[in-house]
């Protein structure tokens, strides 16, 4: 029932089942790095689900990594299906934090188990300059992706000022010309060691945007369905825009009360040219990342400058 490296599994621990996206397996992350720190006893056993033990293995909260006998305790850390959604107590860590126990308001801190190591051989190759900007386009939502034009135009001014841009991302995502290519090419955690490389991310609401924050990176970040008050990073840029469907720039039109069941998440804005992922324009965007290159950098974590490292937490 346990498998290479996820230790003994516990039957009668609660189990956890991941769900969501790898963003919020760092959060989830954090949450239990905090239940752990208090409580030295707790412990929990994971549900093996394809991609999440890239965050979750090997974390001090974790027992180990297999399936679930019958009449297991299941933990339920949907947060979306568990409270109403919004700013400040209802931000999804507060939400996650209160329901493993912790009075809240807690400190938001993510967290990242084990080793990270730059890959040599990637990071050989790739052509850095003085300035580097890594952009992310994609989301696993649509509503959450601006127009491929918009980011072309981006890179292309970026690239005039003598910046090295390069795109982050899966295989199969849209390549944004002359972005230097990394798609398929880094882990979750891979991308995470690289990140310090960079003098700047841009990127939608996508787990990039978490990484940043891990990782001590500035970031532009465009919002739209999504509110930076509920999911955002305090430090990073935001830009948003109002809503082509009316909703009020807090209200998330792909959360639980719009998203009939998660059915729309998937989808593309029905608003076509109203989408507000595609109103910000490319002078807003570019002019962002131009304050960002200015704005102080805080010290790298330790876990990622020092590779012998085994913990990092932000």
């Amino acid at each position: 029932m346990s498998f290479a490296g996820s230790g003994e599994i516990v039957p009668e621990l609660p189990w956890i089942n991941p769900v969501g996206g790898i963003g919020d397996m760092l959060m989830l992350s954090g949450v239990l790095k905090l239940v752990v720190d208090r409580d030295p006893s707790r412990r929990f056993n994971l549900i093996r689900r394809s991609g999440y033990q890239a965050i979750l293995g090997g974390h001090p909260a974790i027992t180990g990594i297999g399936f679930p006998p019958d009449g297991a305790r299941i933990h339920d850390v949907g947060y979306w299906s568990l409270e109403p959604l919004g700013p400040a107590a209802q931000r999804p860590f507060q939400i996650l934090a209160r329901s493993f126990g912790l009075e809240t308001p807690v400190e938001e801190r993510l967290f990242l188990p084990g080793d990270l190591e730059d890959d040599p051989l990637l990071v050989s190759r790739v052509p850095w300059r003085r300035q580097n900007v890594l952009i992310a386009p994609a989301s696993d939502s649509p509503r959450k992706m601006a127009h491929p034009g918009l980011w072309h135009a981006l890179v292309d001014r970026l690239l005039a000022d003598g910046m090295f841009v390069a795109q982050a991302g899966r295989m199969r995502e849209l390549h944004i010309r002359n972005a230097f290519s990394l798609l398929g090419l880094t882990t979750p955690r891979q991308l995470v060691a690289l990140l310090p490389r960079f003098d700047v991310v841009v990127t939608p609401d996508n787990f990039v945007m978490h990484a940043a924050h891990l990782a001590h990176v500035p970031a532009v970040v465009l919002w739209g369905p999504t509110s930076p008050d509920t999911y955002g990073w305090p430090g990073q840029i935001h830009l948003r825009t109002a809503k082509g469907c009316g909703l009020p720039p807090t209200e998330d039109c792909v959360g639980p009360e719009h998203n009939q069941g998660g059915q729309l998440y998937g989808t593309p804005c029905p608003h076509g040219p109203r989408h507000c992922m595609d109103q910000l324009t490319q002078a807003q965007l570019y002019d962002a990342v131009r304050q960002a290159l200015l704005l102080p950098r805080e010290p790298r974590p330790r876990a990622l400058t020092a590779p012998t490292a085994k913990e990092r937490t932000v």
